[in-house]
């Protein structure tokens, strides 16, 4: 996908320039440096962009019919669904900065002046974002169908997820229920989605014997999807079948797992995997049993927000104790929007004093920059977050985390490798932003703003020095005994390996009894956790199921 959105900037790399150099006071050594950047959040924006493209072939083309689309998990589907607008204020932007140009044109030009390659640009990508907003809100071109789990996690989760897409007008046709086994309490839960989102329609699908991989195991998934009244049946003859066992008793002491996890000086630990794995309520488990002999701060960095209901308590944007757990141990929930307004709100004057002496005097273009949200804001932020928590908070202050640990629960596997580049890639804008407010500093007033890039320079490097160092950072993959998990997460191993990022090892989750497991060498620790049902939840009931992890 990024190759997509990098294909179509060089494309228009030549007319970026153009529009950049008649908007700004920046010469073309400047445009071209920002032009070469990559962008945060690139992945939505080339995403929906090609599937527009593919969208809007399917229609000319005999071979394709329909494009059925995978889309990532919950909260960085609701990012591209934001593409569209983002779009339109871009093309906003640009045209802004092009109207100081058409007004000298028109008043000194001879003949009038005549539209060219910016205006088409502008135009195209105003079009652009245009459409694909319609095609995602028409249901004659576009349906949803939203897939979750009969947990309470899930069930939270979606009901958020549809709300979100229901306010921006983007309709959703159906809801499918994934792996149901017909447990006792699973039964509450499916119950639970009747009366929820009764209105919509649903359809169940069984946990089968086997992971549905090749055409004819895929072929009996569509046979469940395509006939709800095969679905419904087959949830009929799983109702009452046991639920798993917890395996093993709770240990008593220190859980042998523990010191390959984090080991006295560890100051970063992250937990990351596929979606669906149980990653959250494993990091929140561990961190639990971490704080009974340090100070923790649990901090997720998932938009989607799992990490309240894993712990069944309310959280927020600032660290809070968690009910039954460890003094020690304080969470925190990242809300990216509002941490991104409160900075926009404090630097406001700064940003349009710096925007506004290189935009000359196209000030409704300054205003449109600071409107914007950038895209690849939750990675932003939870960057910056990091950054507070492991290297910048100061020692005997209320709530200081400095010499104890961070937990870090990710967005999936994408993302969370989003989030580990993010450094390099932030440094990258940090020092092509300096090095322009130093070469034009008789007419831009650096103040703080310069002050703050060169801080968050040095924050960087202090940082990716720190994810680089196995004694102090340390990432832990949760998997599933499962042949799509395993593949993704030997993925997730190679790109931590490229990111020399230590991996002290991987969590099985959710083993059954009896169990014969499948998992692949890895070069670290193998931690199995069994399954229960239904999954845990509360301070109390995690630290229990965590007690009996076993170190193979």
């Amino acid at each position: 996908m990024e190759r997509a959105l990098d294909r179509w900037l060089g494309e228009r790399r030549e007319t970026l320039r153009r529009i950049a150099e008649r908007g700004t006071y920046l010469d073309e050594e400047d445009v071209d440096r920002l032009l070469g950047l990559s962008l945060p959040g690139a992945d939505e924006l080339a995403g929906l962009m090609e599937l527009t493209r593919l969208a809007r072939e399917s229609g000319a083309r005999e071979t394709v019919v329909e494009v059925v689309v995978d889309t990532a998990p919950t909260a960085h589907t609701l990012r591209l669904m934001e593409v569209p607008g983002l779009l339109q204020r871009f093309a906003g932007i640009l045209d802004a900065l092009g109207e100081r140009h058409r007004i000298l044109a028109e008043s000194f030009g001879t003949g009038g002046r005549q539209p060219d390659l910016t205006d088409e640009l502008i135009a195209e990508i105003e079009e652009e974002g245009r459409e694909m907003g319609e095609l995602l809100r028409d249901p004659a071109r576009s349906s949803f169908a939203w897939v979750l789990l009969p947990e309470a996690l899930s069930i939270a989760e979606t009901r958020d997820a549809l709300a979100a897409l229901d306010e921006t007008g983007i309709p959703v046709s159906e809801v499918i229920v994934n792996r149901v086994a017909g447990h006792p309490g699973e039964m509450e839960a499916i119950a639970e989605i009747r009366d929820v989102f009764g209105d919509r329609s649903l359809r169940f699908l069984p946990a089968f014997d086997r992971e549905p991989r090749g055409l004819p195991a895929l072929r009996k998934v569509a046979k469940a999807l395509l006939d709800p009244s095969h679905g419904e049946s087959l949830l009929k003859d799983r109702e009452g079948a046991p639920s798993p066992a917890k395996r093993g008793r709770v240990g008593e002491g220190v859980p042998d797992w523990l010191a390959d996890l984090a080991p006295p000086g560890v100051r970063l630990l992250f937990f990351g995997g596929k979606g669906g794995v149980g990653k959250t309520t494993c990091a929140a488990a561990a961190a639990l049993i971490l704080a009974e002999d340090r100070e923790v701060l649990l901090l997720s960095t998932d938009p989607a927000h799992s990490l309240a209901d894993v712990l069944d308590t309310p959280l927020g944007d600032d660290e809070r104790p968690v009910p039954h757990g460890p003094p020690g141990l304080k969470a925190r929930e990242l809300d990216a929007y509002a941490a991104f307004e409160a900075w926009r709100g404090r630097h406001h004057d700064e940003l349009g004093g710096a925007l506004g002496a290189f935009a000359g005097e196209s000030r409704e273009a300054v205003e449109k920059l600071l409107d914007i949200t950038p895209p690849g804001l939750d990675e932003l932020v939870a960057l910056s977050s990091i950054l507070d928590a492991v290297l910048e908070s100061q020692p005997g202050q209320p709530g200081s985390t400095t010499g104890g640990l961070v937990v870090v629960d990710t967005a999936p596997t994408g993302h969370a490798l989003r989030l580990l580049e993010a450094p390099e890639l932030v440094l990258e804008w940090d020092r092509a932003l300096l090095s322009i407010l130093l070469k034009y500093r008789e007419a831009v007033s650096l103040g703080r703003l310069a002050s703050e890039l060169v801080e968050l320079s040095k924050s960087l490097k202090r940082l990716l020095a720190l994810l680089r160092d196995p004694a102090r950072a340390r990432f832990v993959a949760v998997s599933r005994d499962a042949e799509l998990p395993r593949r993704e997460t030997l993925r997730l191993l190679e790109e931590l390996r490229r990111l020399t990022i230590s991996v002290p090892a991987v969590i099985i989750n959710a083993v059954e009894d009896g169990e014969l497991l499948k998992v692949p060498p890895t070069g670290c620790a193998i931690i199995t956790a069994p399954a229960v049902y239904p999954p845990p939840r509360g301070a109390e009931a995690l630290a229990g199921w965590a007690r009996t992890w076993l170190r193979t």
